[in-house]
């Protein structure tokens, strides 16, 4: 089945440096909108396969908006829950006004900002007997480098690690509490590079890590930072990373029944990640790193990522991060399991396992999860 991409024509109004970012902004819109033509898709492992039931957080735009037009071409039923109902039904609404398509698309409200929203929206999925065989835990955000105070959940968590980790956290939670997955479901948690100081990405700026806890330990949800610093938001999104990988690891080794794994999708700036940063700077930068100096990847590369790790029957691995070296969506759909492979995970991760534990402990703590 072929599908066919939406038209989008955007023209610059001015020249110069405006004509560059005007050029850069219409790639950028037409990769979030654009469905993939999955006539030509060769992700192995992912074709042919029964009908599965799929929740997707973080779908309405980048990697997550690609990933669910792969599942619903490929006949799945996804679930795309967004903060508000009109974000989750615009998804539908871009995906079937494009074409026809054997899956499914399922709206829903779930605030990762807000514990009561999730806790609602959980309720929803057992009213309607849901059973999932896979959960992508994909959504994320990353604050302004510029700002200088801490922005708050409903309940009064940073925000950055507040979604990022906690909401997640909690959904995760409520999933299994209430029986929502299927005996061997797949999870999947979008994680980053950037979690690893010693990567290329996590030897910029601040420097990811946890510390010894002590902001989680004395503070709770009022700490700023995990490891008890000033607020910090380029390393609180660092620090957020860290807890996506530190949560699959945990996670697989409470549930092994289950399979988990986190990636990294490399760097891509045209997504709505960098929603708080300065516009401007986001578009010229996206131009840089994706087209200048190769070293960042495609919305499409990213949605492919997550639909491998989240579907593939050549996925063997349980509790492991998958990533590849910069610049590696040159080579298509064919480096995934090859060029986009298990790596490694910083030193923090491999020599922290009671600090995983204690992160896992006071995390149910805090958002009251037993």
């Amino acid at each position: 089945m072929r599908l066919q991409a939406s038209s989008i024509s955007l023209q610059a109004s001015q020249k110069g440096r405006r004509e560059v970012v005007s050029t850069a902004a219409a790639a950028t819109l037409a990769s979030i909108l654009t469905v993939p033509n999955l006539a030509d898709a060769e992700i192995p492992g992912i074709a042919g396969q029964s009908p599965k039931t799929i929740l997707i957080t973080g779908a309405s735009s980048g990697i997550g908006f690609d990933a669910v037009s792969r599942f619903v071409s490929l006949g799945h039923t996804v679930h795309v829950p967004c903060r508000n109902l009109e974000k989750s039904n615009s998804i539908k609404d871009r995906l079937f006004s494009m074409s026809e398509l054997p899956g499914t698309c399922v709206t829903g409200v779930c605030d990762l900002s807000d514990l009561n929203s999730i806790q609602q929206y959980a309720n929803s999925l057992k009213s309607s007997n849901v059973k999932l065989d896979a959960v992508c835990l994909n959504a994320g955000l990353a604050p302004g480098i510029s700002n200088k105070i801490a922005r708050r959940t409903k309940q009064g968590f940073e925000e950055t690690v507040g979604v990022n980790h906690f909401g997640h956290f909690k959904l995760m939670g409520l999933l299994k509490q209430e029986s929502l997955l299927t005996q061997n479901s797949r999870v999947t948690i979008t994680a980053s590079g950037v979690h690893d100081p010693d990567s290329p990405g996590g030897q910029q700026g601040s420097k990811a890590t946890l510390g010894d806890l002590s902001g989680l330990e004395s503070q709770g949800r009022d700490c700023e930072m995990i490891d008890g610093g000033a607020y910090d938001p380029d390393k609180a999104y660092k620090d957020s990373k860290l807890c996506n990988v530190f949560f699959a690891r945990e996670l697989q080794k409470r549930n092994p029944n289950l399979m988990v794994n986190s990636f990294t999708p490399g760097l891509i700036v045209s997504t709505g990640l960098f929603r708080d940063q300065n516009p401007l700077f986001t578009k010229v930068f996206d131009v840089l790193a994706t087209n200048v100096f190769k070293v960042g990847e495609s919305v499409t590369w990213g949605g492919g990522a997550l639909a491998y790790i989240a579907l593939s029957d050549d996925i063997k691995t349980f509790g492991g991060y998958y990533g590849s070296k910069p610049g590696s969506s040159k080579f298509g759909d064919s480096a995934y399991g090859s060029a986009f492979s298990v790596d490694a995970v910083s030193k923090e991760v491999t020599e922290g396992e009671k600090k995983q534990q204690r992160l896992w402990e006071l995390s149910e703590k805090l958002i009251q999860i037993s």
